[in-house]
């Protein structure tokens, strides 16, 4: 019976020890990167949020850390609505194109595609502005103004499609505060 009791106190003792230095291994793990947002599928890591702060920095100054991340989480959005229409592949290659090329092609297809400017809207607009027009004929500015107003109603257009995929979307943010 003793000799039982001595083992199971050396097991332990040996147990204890090996615990002993395996732990601080195993607490020596190091974070790399944060997670900032979470979107479908799709994770935006704090370190592509703040290079993507920085670079609308440069370019743009003063603009808001939501306004980029809002922007990332609508980018994303939108090509992975791209690559479920396959959009981008190219049957020659097989290549996939580049993520903005991808956006592009999403949004011409999708919604510049469909927005039609009636030829009466054009006209009342030039006859409203003609002064902006420098004595051009109708005819040699009328696309420009159509290209206008498809610019607008893009716009509109482009911002309730973000609207409604944000609502079928699991967005979730994760930033810290600090």
């Amino acid at each position: 019976m003793r000799t039982k009791k001595t083992t199971l106190r050396i097991l332990a003792f040996i147990l204890l020890l090996t615990s002993y230095f395996l732990l601080p291994t195993l607490s020596c793990s190091e974070v790399l990167d944060r997670i900032a947002a979470i979107v479908n599928n799709e994770v935006i890591l704090q370190s592509e949020y703040e290079e993507a702060l920085q670079a609308a920095r440069k370019t743009e100054g003063n603009v808001s850390n939501d306004d980029v991340l809002e922007e990332m989480i609508n980018r994303i959005l939108l090509l992975e609505q791209a690559r479920r229409l396959k959009l981008g592949t190219s049957a020659d290659s097989g290549a996939d194109a580049d993520d903005e090329a991808l956006v592009k092609e999403y949004v011409d297809r999708r919604i510049r595609a469909l927005i039609h400017i009636p030829i009466e809207e054009i006209e009342a607009y030039y006859l409203k502005n003609r002064d902006r027009f420098g004595g051009k004929d109708f005819y040699e500015v009328e696309d420009e103004i159509e290209n206008y107003f498809i610019e607008k109603g893009l716009e509109e257009k482009l911002l309730e499609h973000i609207k409604e995929l944000r609502k079928k979307a699991y967005i979730r943010i994760q930033l810290d505060s600090g």
